[in-house]
């Protein structure tokens, strides 16, 4: 490394340790008198409240337990299908009438799919809170999933999945997906696959949603200008009641497959682009393992930004490549931890050997790193805390995959405290050489 990339690092850490000092001190005077409430309705639909005053904005966000992990491999994508079908229409509102009624008091409501749930979100200002929740509500409890909505919605997600062939990274994390998770649910898109959402059927996309759509299932978080016995009184009028019913199909929430895997898997695929692309990883512990933030901290030291081991070794040094990081995704059921990389096709070889060397040796980190990565991670976390909406957004998401809204700020005391010998004791217990897998496009 050179001198200038040395006081460059030195330079954005001490920037960043600035904001998280900036950050700490925002987010505790904000929360010091913000008293978060958690309710449960006897229909089992969980309500979290949060107040913020004089930001003059709500932010609202459902969480609904499920996600893609539900469907087959026949109907895959029919639950994010459903999600941007949802708020088309309405028993009492037609797509074009939600569009009108939200923009004229200045209201966003937004609905998506991940793994293990899906969402509705709502940004208003406080002062239209009343008119923007019975729309709201409407979209939940009353949707019709017009057929002319559908079809185009259909023909937009397969548009979006066929124009995954022009992107290198798409298109490798998709092939690596396939390979590393198997038959788990988790090896599909969330999009699904041309084939499967060509067949799809309104039918399919009610059901999923009656099977989804359950009170039981339901996490609504409120966050911002608006007191509780307010919000709790809004929330009660739409949702205490309510009991959808429909198909009778057992909720599954989480799967029993097991991966198994004796020795390292690696794929050669052949595609049309000029770049090489490389993912290598392993199976990683889920949100609920004690090692659950140790891999998190590991993970930043790999891939945290510009200062991270595989930028530095890869690009800053010996310019192989034009990207490298690494992820560790926040999973229900099971998670992994992979390193991926793009390069021009001469400098596959070099970077893969790159690459099992920095795997080997992943779980060596000195105090300097461990404390660096704290900062950037720590930094990173509450930096995305700035809007009542993704604070709202967090409360909901903890809540919704089993570590409960007071995660939220447990999760900083967690990151401190990580040492050394959990990253020792955690890689010694995910990772193994014989069960690694890795995808080449090139």
């Amino acid at each position: 490394m050179n001198k200038n990339s040395i006081q460059y690092t030195v330079h954005s850490t001490q920037v960043l340790r600035f904001l998280v000092a900036i950050s700490l001190l925002v987010f505790a005077v904000g929360n010091l008198y913000c008293e978060t409430k958690r309710v449960q309705f006897e229909n089992g639909f969980t309500f979290i409240h949060q107040e913020k005053e004089k930001v003059g904005l709500v932010s609202v966000n459902l969480f609904i337990k499920g996600g893609n992990i539900n469907e087959k491999d026949e109907e895959a994508g029919v639950t994010s299908l459903m999600t941007q079908i949802l708020i088309k229409g309405t028993v009492n509102r037609d797509s074009e009438k939600i569009a009108e009624e939200t923009e004229s008091i200045g209201a966003t409501i937004s609905a998506g799919c991940s793994n293990n749930y899906s969402e509705v979100s709502l940004i208003v200002p406080s002062e239209n809170i009343d008119t923007a929740f019975d729309i709201f509500a409407d979209i939940v409890n009353n949707p019709t999933f017009p057929e002319n909505e559908f079809e185009k919605e259909k023909v937009r997600t397969i548009a979006g999945i066929k124009s995954k062939i022009d992107h290198i990274f798409s298109i490798s994390y998709d092939q690596f997906n396939e390979l590393i998770f198997k038959k788990h649910p988790y090896h599909r898109p969330i999009s699904g696959y041309e084939s499967s959402v060509s067949s799809l059927t309104i039918s399919q996309i009610s059901d999923i949603y009656r099977k989804n759509f359950k009170p039981e299932n339901m996490i609504l978080s409120i966050n911002g200008d608006i007191n509780f016995d307010k919000a709790k009184q809004i929330v009660e009028k739409y949702f205490k009641n309510i009991k959808i019913i429909g198909a009778e199909d057992v909720f599954l929430g989480t799967v029993t497959y097991k991966i198994t895997q004796n020795k390292p898997v690696r794929e050669i695929s052949q595609s049309k682009f000029h770049q090489a692309y490389i993912f290598t990883g392993f199976l990683a512990p889920d949100i609920s393992q004690n090692e659950y933030v140790v891999f998190k901290v590991i993970n930043t030291v790999v891939g945290g930004g510009m200062g991270s081991r595989l930028f530095n070794a890869l690009r800053e040094q010996n310019g192989l490549v034009y990207e490298a990081d690494s992820f560790y995704p926040t999973r229900k059921e099971i998670s992994d931890f992979v390193f991926y990389a793009g390069m021009s096709k001469e400098n596959l070889e070099i970077v893969e050997k790159a690459f099992d060397e920095e795997m080997k040796k992943f779980s060596e980190v000195s105090e300097e790193e461990l404390k660096n990565a704290k900062v950037y991670l720590k930094g990173t976390f509450l930096m995305d805390h700035r809007t009542i909406q993704r604070q709202g957004w967090w409360n909901g998401f903890w809540e919704v995959m089993g570590k409960g809204y007071e995660y939220d700020s447990k999760y900083l005391d967690d990151i401190d405290a990580v040492t050394i010998a959990d990253i020792k004791t955690a890689a010694e217990k995910f990772y193994n050489p014989q069960k690694t897998t890795t995808l080449i496009l090139k």
